[in-house]
């Protein structure tokens, strides 16, 4: 099963819980409304739930590196599934039976195939999420590994964002770091989309919970 998965529908919740209504605050003071943009890697309030969200808990963001970091193993399957066309045209195996080349095609693109699926599920299931309580960084690894890092909002300090080089600059995207109080020093997404208002987001949450925990809400 999925870390993250679409939420069901409630059958009965309060029509205007604190917390939703402190996330509309937060979001309209930085200017965002709940969208989905750059291919699915930056998500603001998507309705999503994920394996340990608590009952008053929302994704306000949700995270992917920029598609542009993908590019570098798109090119490379590219040319692995070219090779075998372009070495058999040099007539190096021509003294080799049909079946031995034929079976030795289908075990490399079989692997190159695989390659790139491990590279996108890679991609497209480490995510970084911004809840109205905590941070949430799931780094996937395999099917049969991720790390899952966890920091809550009134225990973190102020983040920071490292934005370097042309092509970063140009596409807006970069690595945000928080420090935290907590067991994890610190708690990383890496090369997301817009990372200036990743930061705003994540500093005024932080400190409308502190004041919500002061509330006794």
């Amino acid at each position: 099963m999925p870390d993250v998965y679409q939420a069901p529908r409630a059958a009965s919740k309060p029509k205007n819980p604190w917390w939703k209504d402190m996330i509309a605050q937060v979001l309209s003071d930085v200017g965002e409304i709940p969208r989905r943009s750059v291919m699915g890697a930056y998500c603001v309030y998507p309705g999503l739930k994920f394996i340990t969200q608590q009952q008053d808990e929302e994704i306000v963001l949700m995270l992917r590196a920029h598609p542009v970091t993908n590019i570098g193993w798109i090119l490379l399957t590219l040319i692995m599934l070219a090779a075998p066309t372009a070495i058999l045209s040099t007539g190096a195996f021509a003294n080799v039976a049909g079946n031995f080349i034929f079976v030795g095609k289908l075990v490399w693109y079989l692997m190159t195939l695989s390659y790139a699926f491990e590279k996108f599920l890679d991609w497209y299931y480490s995510v970084f999420i911004v809840t109205n309580e905590r941070l949430v960084d799931i780094d996937f690894y395999n099917l049969l590994r991720r790390d899952i890092t966890y920091a809550n909002l009134d225990h973190i300090e102020e983040p920071e964002m490292i934005t370097r080089g042309f092509v970063r600059s140009l596409l807006r995207y970069g690595d945000v770091t928080v420090t935290t109080a907590s067991e994890a020093p610190t708690v990383e997404a890496l090369s997301v989309p817009y990372p200036e208002r990743v930061i705003d987001i994540i500093s005024r949450l932080s400190a409308e919970l502190i004041k919500s925990r002061k509330k006794g809400l």
